[in-house]
């Protein structure tokens, strides 16, 4: 699905430059429509190239002037499909569809510009970004909800009614599929509006005291990290992480990160929080090479994983270790939904390493899909003969907002309730929302909610949030234009609010 829709973005794209260049040279084209012709065709890669670059805190500061292009080429695309609907310059056939389409691009493209800003836009207008989300989601599966860079690509109209059957028969196919496309936005919209109005349900909740100090509060500092950290992730990630005044922080490898400088330098950067008695949680995520080396050889990919967790334990000292990030999440996104013996093995493998290195370690697995391969994993994981030292879960929201994260909970709540004896420690290692899609009240509204509801099981021992700015997802704390978000504040004044309720 992604290739074909790559191929046909490139095919949409072609597209506008061929008429662009066609009406420019139009003399019977109307002077402005020609221009404004002209015009789509030549900012539409630039404008493109800015609403990509703008979504990530790294390009962001720069990006953001010019944040307003992207929105406004595509209200210019639309006003071009209705000059030519109005001056009959193109059959209704084809405009038509092209018009509802380039409205919905318009009309996201403007809402995630409000959003962008601190805003909220109006209800409807952003019910159908989420529907858009949701719409994307066919296609580029849960990542549509934080990588909101997957733009749709507006359509222009010609000057003229088609002369030969291939240009018409062209036209056609690209305007069945505007009108496709609209249609399963359309179809979202409903559920969309749902989204967004399922949050404020967690406004009233409330955090449980523990008096006993047992609960902490942490943050996923830097992006997933394949190289050095970055200067300005660094810098900003510190610094939240100091003004939040954190109990633990959580990085996430991925295998190209492991090598003895890049780690050493890490561990330089982390000594900080360890003497500040910060807990350190390092987690080892996949990469590009991973699905490929797991086909070939079982065998040699969990003996390979092995060996960076050997370095990451004795060059990082993490307190507690995650030798695969979300294995029915981020691992069957990455490599495939694998069998639950296969993560059994390397699990018991990773802890059993984590044991003769550094005993006070703890080593653990997260939950996040749910479904009966996570939830056989988690018993296994969470039972007294277990080698897991910790068990965890992920809580965050779907394309359907709030519904999703309250069922997620309520499982979580009931594999809770299967060893109702002495229960290993249990963590949420995730939890977060989507700002750039369903507005930033809904990512402190779901933070808040995931936060409430770990504060009352006596085995979750702590929070982390993910993540600290918007590296390579849109559900960071920090904005890429550097502005700190609502939760933000939220997390403030819980962290105020359990350290009072701690206080002797």
């Amino acid at each position: 699905m992604v290739p074909l829709y790559i191929i046909l973005s490139a095919v949409m794209f072609a597209w506008n430059v061929l008429v662009a260049g066609r009406i420019a040279q139009l003399r019977r084209a109307p002077r402005n429509f020609a221009a404004l012709t002209a015009l789509c065709g030549l900012l539409l890669a630039p404008a493109l190239l800015i609403a990509f670059a703008a979504s990530s805190i790294l390009y962001g500061r720069a990006m953001q002037p010019l944040l307003w292009v992207w929105p406004v080429i595509s209200v210019m695309f639309l006003l071009q499909v209705l000059y030519a609907l109005s001056k009959r310059l193109v059959t209704p056939m084809f405009g038509v569809p092209i018009m509802l389409y380039n409205t919905v691009i318009a009309a996201v493209a403007l809402s995630k510009f409000v959003v962008s800003r601190g805003g909220e836009p109006p209800e409807f207008v952003h019910g159908l970004a989420a529907a858009q989300a949701s719409a994307a989601g066919i296609i580029f599966g849960a990542a549509a909800l934080w990588r909101t860079a997957y733009a749709q690509i507006p359509l222009l109209a010609p000057a003229l009614p088609a002369h030969w059957r291939a240009s018409a028969f062209a036209r056609g196919v690209l305007a069945f599929t505007a009108m496709a496309m609209t249609g399963v936005v359309l179809v979202e919209v409903p559920d969309g509006l749902a989204a967004v109005r399922s949050y404020p349900r967690y406004a009233d909740q409330r955090l449980q005291e523990r008096p006993g100090g047992d609960f902490a509060l942490g943050l996923k500092i830097f992006p997933d990290l394949s190289g050095p950290v970055s200067r300005l992730a660094m810098r900003n990630d510190t610094a939240l992480a100091h003004q939040l005044e954190v109990d633990v922080v959580s990085v996430v490898l991925t295998p190209a990160a492991i090598d003895g400088p890049m780690l050493d330098s890490l561990s330089r950067a982390l000594s900080g929080f360890r003497e500040d008695s910060v807990l350190v949680v390092v987690a080892l995520g996949y990469g590009s090479a991973d699905k490929g080396e797991l086909g070939e050889s079982a065998a040699s990919f969990s003996e390979s994983r092995l060996r960076m967790l050997d370095q990451i334990t004795r060059r990082l000292r993490p307190d507690i270790l995650l030798p695969a990030v979300e294995p029915y999440g981020a691992g069957a996104r990455a490599v495939g939904t694998q069998p639950v013996q296969f993560w059994v093995d390397y699990l018991t493998l990773a802890a059993q390493l984590g044991q003769r290195l550094r005993p006070a370690m703890k080593v653990g697995v997260s939950a996040s899909s749910y479904g009966a391969r996570d939830s056989v994993l988690y018993s296994w994981a969470a039972r007294p003969g277990s080698p897991m030292g910790v068990v965890g879960f992920s809580l965050l929201p779907g394309f359907d907002g709030a519904a999703t994260l309250d069922t997620r909970m309520r499982i979580a709540q009931r594999w809770l309730l299967q060893n109702p004896g002495r229960q290993k420690p249990h963590w949420v290692f995730t939890a977060g929302g989507f700002p750039a899609v369903h507005g930033e009240k809904s990512q402190e509204l779901a933070i808040w909610g995931a936060l409430a509801w770990a504060t009352t099981q006596t085995p979750i021992k702590g929070l982390i949030v993910g993540e600290a700015g918007d590296y390579n997802s849109e559900r960071g704390l920090r904005a890429p234009n550097g502005r700190l978000r609502p939760a933000v504040a939220m997390l403030t004044r819980a962290r105020a609010g359990l350290r009072e309720a701690a206080a002797p």
